[in-house]
Formats: structure tokens, sequence, C-alpha cells
């Protein structure tokens, strides 16, 4: 029988007999996730690869060299 305790991020951890189980279960964590929680995963891996790439992270946020935006007549 498998085993499930928390953690302290939102995912819940589990003890899998094989690794067919695990993948069954991790895809049926992912799905039932909320949107906020799966983009919070997905931020992490970026970050966590470019600090990976010894790239700067502060590269990932928002540039506004744009300062002006303007719509042309018609």
């Amino acid at each position: 029988m498998s085993q499930v305790k928390k953690d302290r991020s939102p995912w819940v951890v589990k003890k899998c007999e094989s690794f067919d189980e695990m993948r069954n279960y991790r895809i049926q964590q992912w799905q039932e996730a909320s949107f906020t929680v799966r983009l919070d995963a997905a931020w992490e891996l970026v970050q966590e690869y470019w600090s990976i790439k010894q790239k700067n992270t502060d590269e990932l946020r928002l540039q506004r060299s744009i300062t002006n935006v303007t719509r042309r007549a018609s």
C-alpha cells in the first residue's frame, strides 16, 4: 500500500511501488493542481534553468524599453 504525507510545498509526497505508478500519480497531481500552482512551478523551473546557465535572473523581469505606444489612424 502506498503512503502519503504532506511537506511544506503544495505538492503531496507519496511513496510509489513502481515508476509507472509514480508517473501516473504525478500526471494526475499536475492536472488537479490549480492554475496558480502550475504557473508558480513553471516560473520556478525557468528561474532554476537561468541559474544553471549562470545568467542574471534580473533579465527575466519585464523590460520597459518602450515608453510610449500610439495607434495609427486607419
